[in-house]
């Protein structure tokens, strides 16, 4: 299956980049402001795409994108509303533990994301830093616990996950298949998807803070070199994330202006 997907974080206020979602200045990377995400959903609704529930997709559907969010901050309640004004249907990945946090949803914002008829999934139980350096076992539990606190403040099965940090490998895919979940969406710049374990695999392209809503279109469309340009970067980073993971950290942290 060839399926686009575009992966958001929060939305905030200028200035305001801890009012929703992880604080600190490389979490603030992703953040969108409120005026600049209007324009990314303007920019999308006139493209003539269709943007479903994956959930509900049967078979690869031509001229379809995905909608995706991490993390769980604030803002999802708006962005939920953004969207369905707009016929749209958003994914939704909760970071569990943070529930009910500051800068973080309420449980009545996850069942406010459901009635509009959005997905909400698992961004794993605490959000680690590298989550595919954890054995089995943390692994496990990581997984299970975000499924079975969604699905207690829901009602509802949770099948839909993302991978945080982007720190996806099969091993991971293989203990989030086995925790229930069929859907796992991953930070590969790639619209193909795969099947591990009778899990979708699937990839997303990348929008940061001050990503134009032309890029947005490029990469849902796939018109021009942005999906080739964000593969690159990501291919070329891969080595020194995999291998050099400490490093790897500190590095990005710095480059973000987070000390």
């Amino acid at each position: 299956m060839s399926l686009p997907s575009l992966m958001y974080h929060d939305v905030i206020v200028p200035g305001q980049p801890d009012d929703s979602g992880f604080p600190g200045p490389a979490a603030a990377h992703y953040k969108m402001t409120l005026d600049l995400f209007a324009q990314h959903l303007e920019q999308l609704a006139r493209s003539r795409l269709h943007f479903p529930d994956v959930t509900a997709l049967r078979d690869p559907v031509s001229r379809s994108c995905l909608l995706t969010f991490d993390d769980g901050g604030a803002s999802a309640p708006y962005i939920g509303e953004a969207l369905a004004a707009r016929g749209m249907t958003g994914h939704f990945f909760i970071t569990t533990h943070r529930i009910g946090t500051h800068g973080f949803v309420e449980p009545d914002d996850l069942l406010a994301l459901q009635r509009l008829g959005h997905v909400v999934g698992s961004h794993s139980h605490t959000h680690p830093s590298d989550i595919s350096a954890l054995n089995d076992a943390a692994l496990l539990a990581q997984w299970k616990e975000s499924r079975d606190r969604l699905q207690q403040l829901l009602g509802t099965p949770v099948i839909a996950a993302s991978v945080p940090g982007g720190f996806y490998t099969e091993r991971v895919a293989r203990i989030v298949a086995e925790t229930g979940y069929q859907y796992l969406f991953t930070s590969e710049p790639t619209a193909r998807a795969h099947v591990v374990d009778g899990c979708q695999i699937l990839g997303r392209y990348a929008l940061w803070h001050d990503s134009s809503p032309d890029m947005a279109v490029a990469l849902a469309r796939g018109i021009g070199s942005q999906r080739e340009r964000q593969w690159l970067a990501w291919n070329l980073k891969k080595p020194l994330k995999r291998w050099t993971r400490p490093v790897y950290q500190r590095l990005r942290r710095r480059w973000l202006g987070d000390s």
